[in-house]
């Protein structure tokens, strides 16, 4: 029974890191899922997982959460968006996670941000078009980030034991 145990926790680290491309994946869940299987079903009762583990998880989780936010919010600002464009591919990245997921969180974002860029802000369309850009290169760093933070919990997890 252990070792099935065990093939789901990393089937659930696996989903993790495909939920990050796949947002209608809970990544982050995903994860915790796994560290939660492993402590309560695995571990030995009163050997799982350390205090420090759970408290390091709990920041990386949270900075997990913010990684698309603010990643995406700091390159539409590099690529010329206003003030207003950011929170624009703010509320992109949420809209589109719900409302046409996976894709959403790519193409929402974008058009958010060259609508306001054109119709708030007055901007050329080649101006508005560049800062829609940027929430692109935001997502895409977002990606980057996130597969570093859970490799690294990951790999954290695995260290614990």
């Amino acid at each position: 029974m252990e070792i099935i145990l065990w093939i789901i926790v990393i089937a659930l680290f696996a989903l993790s890191i495909v939920g990050i491309f796949m947002p209608v994946l809970p990544d982050t869940l995903l994860l915790w899922g796994g560290f939660l299987l492993y402590h309560f079903f695995i571990a030995d009762p009163g050997a799982g997982l350390p205090a420090s583990f759970w408290w390091g998880m709990a920041v990386l989780s949270i900075l997990l959460y913010g990684a698309d936010l603010l990643t995406n919010m700091y390159f539409v600002k590099k690529y010329g968006g206003s003030k207003w464009s950011s929170m624009a591919a703010v509320v992109g990245i949420i809209l589109g996670i719900f409302l046409f997921p996976p894709f959403g969180m790519l193409i929402l974002p974008f058009l958010l941000v060259v609508l306001v860029e054109l119709l708030v802000q007055k901007q050329t369309l080649e101006k508005a078009v560049k800062a829609g850009f940027g929430s692109l290169i935001g997502f895409l760093g977002s990606a980057v980030v996130k597969v570093v933070l859970q490799v690294a919990m990951i790999i954290w997890f695995f260290v614990a034991l």
